[in-house]
């Protein structure tokens, strides 16, 4: 059981996500990111302070959504991105084992995530 929590503010979108991102909700996940960026909003943030569990759907729908922001710009300076923040150390764990914590910029809070843009 998944829930997603959507704040548009100024500088970016974020997601608060609560529950299990498994294989049977991570199509939720990816169907809230598709409408983001349908709108033309490519700046995501990922709160995972809720997040109880990530599968490998759920990592693939990260990384696609990730590649599809960075392919967005909105200056000549300035594109999408994905950022997380709030992540729980069983979620770090997973993380670390499978290379994406080299892979996304990771904010001990949203409001940092938020800033970074």
């Amino acid at each position: 059981m998944m829930d997603i929590e959507h704040r548009q503010l100024h500088r970016a979108d974020v997601l608060h996500v609560t529950g299990r991102i498994d294989a049977a909700s991570s199509r939720q996940l990816q169907q809230a990111v598709e409408q983001l960026f349908r709108e033309g909003r490519c700046r995501l943030v990922l709160d995972f302070a809720r997040l109880e569990y990530i599968s490998s759907p759920g990592l693939r729908v990260l990384i696609e959504a990730r590649k599809r922001a960075r392919d967005r710009k909105i200056t000549d300076f300035e594109g999408g991105d994905v950022r997380i923040a709030n992540m729980p150390p069983q979620i770090k764990e997973v993380f670390d084992l499978t290379g994406f914590t080299s892979l996304f910029e990771i904010f001990e809070d949203t409001v940092a995530a938020v800033g970074s843009f």
